[in-house]
């Protein structure tokens, strides 16, 4: 059988199936053979979208894991008495608290409890100490006072001085210091260095 007889033979045979099953059964013939493919794509579209989601996944996954393994480990927290034992132990520190309770006796400031308060800096090495002091006393002895430790400790610096004055014929004012201690990084603080 050639190629040319084959045709019309096949379009015959196409001809007769219609015409014995009826338009209405071949047309759903059709209409399911599509939805059939249809879904066949979906499925297919479906497993390749959920394999390129597992890859992303996977790759997440890794990229968290090498990020893992790069981080340093920071310094363990430390519980106040442990800090406030560190800070007994360093000479230092000792010293230069002990001169400015000095130099706030002799300007006649009574300095109240403080808040201590270690930092590490981890870009220059440096352990920094920070003091807050709130201080109840007339305005030119607290300005003498901060003077005279600044002048006297280059190493600290003064980071906050708000002044409140409670009322305008009030002798007194009341002030938050916040002082700042930088120390070398061989100072021993308690805070582990890198």
């Amino acid at each position: 059988m050639t190629q040319n007889t084959a045709r019309p033979r096949l379009l015959l045979q196409l001809q007769l199936f219609v015409h014995r099953q009826g338009k209405l059964s071949v047309l759903l013939y059709l209409l399911a053979s599509l939805l059939l493919v249809g879904s066949s794509v979906e499925i297919s579209r479906g497993y390749w979208l959920r394999k390129k989601l597992q890859d992303e996944v996977t790759t997440t996954e890794k990229k968290l894991q090498q990020l893992k393994l790069t981080v340093t480990h920071l310094p363990k927290e430390q519980s106040p008495t442990d800090i406030l034992s560190s800070m007994q132990k360093d000479k230092l520190v000792e010293s230069d608290l002990n001169r400015m309770f000095e130099i706030a006796f002799k300007n006649e400031i009574d300095l109240p409890q403080g808040d201590y308060q270690w930092t590490m800096d981890p870009n220059t090495g440096y352990s920094k100490f920070q003091i807050t002091y709130p201080v109840v006393a007339p305005y030119s002895d607290i300005e003498k006072f901060v003077t005279q430790v600044l002048l006297e400790m280059p190493w600290i610096s003064l980071n906050t001085f708000d002044i409140k004055r409670n009322a305008i014929g009030d002798a007194e004012v009341n002030a938050d210091l916040v002082f700042t201690m930088y120390f070398g990084a061989k100072v021993n603080t308690g805070v582990d260095t890198p």
